[in-house]
């Protein structure tokens, strides 16, 4: 198994993020941002500074320069931290976790940002301000890197009250975790882009034929010895893949973007097509 320490982690977020990145968020608003958007006649109100005096030179009437507004876009990271991210084969899911809470972090800061970060088990177990400082990120980060799983369990009753309560203006919601239970996000769906990131092991989705293993229940810590043979694979695979479609139909019956990230894989590359598109 591979496995990363803290301050590993927080040293690739901030090379991926500070180092690859490129742009920030441009919104499709014509403003006072940075990007160039087009050469337009000059109205009453307009900003005499973004007059091309060339330009009206050659068509004998002012013409202004328009540019693409940056919008600020406010991040709200929910990472889920129960007993069954305690797993992994290539790397503990836990630290996948961590990784990617860090990740969007630096992100945030990268395109100056607010952002806010909760971890939760069954209750809010912490809560960054709404701001752009690195050290809540560096908090947050190692908090879900450290902390205790085995035992917890989530209740979206808790999680759902807080989001509803406390994510007040339209944003960016993130929410990391397995998902082995379906969520409830059909409140803060209506009002926020919702995106979950999925992170799973590639053993809990399709098991290999081990033969006989002592199974312990991460959450409630249940001992039961299980024969993983072809016929116990076989059905395990076929109930996890309805459990899954089922978790994609809800997903999708609230418009909610989902990203599947395996312990083996490099979240960055699988988060850069969100990183681009906000």
């Amino acid at each position: 198994m591979r496995t990363l320490s803290y301050d590993r982690i927080i040293a690739r977020a901030k090379n991926h993020i500070f180092g690859d990145m490129t742009g920030s968020n441009i919104s499709k608003k014509e403003g006072d941002g940075y990007d160039f958007a087009q050469i337009r006649a000059h109205t009453y109100g307009d900003n005499v500074k973004r007059i091309d005096w060339k330009k009206s030179s050659k068509t004998n009437e002012l013409q202004q320069r328009v540019f693409f507004e940056e919008k600020e876009v406010l991040t709200h990271v929910i990472g889920l931290l129960n007993g069954s991210m305690h797993f992994g084969i290539a790397q503990m899911k836990q630290t996948v976790l961590a990784e990617v809470i860090a990740l969007l972090g630096f992100s945030s800061v990268r395109n100056g940002d607010l952002f806010s970060i909760s971890l939760f088990d069954e209750k809010l177990i912490l809560k960054t301000a709404i701001g752009k400082k690195e050290s809540s990120i560096r908090g947050a980060t190692k908090k879900a890197f450290e902390f205790p799983l085995i035992g917890k369990k989530l209740n979206w009753d808790t999680i759902e009250k807080h989001m509803f309560s406390h994510f007040k203006k339209p944003s960016l919601v993130f929410i990391i975790g397995d998902f082995f239970d379906i969520p409830k996000l059909n409140l803060i769906s209506k009002k926020h882009t919702v995106i979950l990131i999925m992170i799973r092991d590639h053993f809990e989705e399709k098991p290999t034929k081990v033969g006989s293993v002592l199974v312990r229940d991460p959450i409630s810590l249940k001992e039961e010895r299980v024969v993983l043979d072809e016929s116990f694979v076989k059905e395990y695979t076929k109930k996890q893949k309805l459990y899954d479609s089922k978790l994609e139909d809800y997903l999708k019956k609230y418009a909610v973007r989902w990203v599947k990230i395996y312990t083996n894989e490099d979240p960055f590359k699988k988060l850069s097509s969100i990183f681009k598109a906000y």
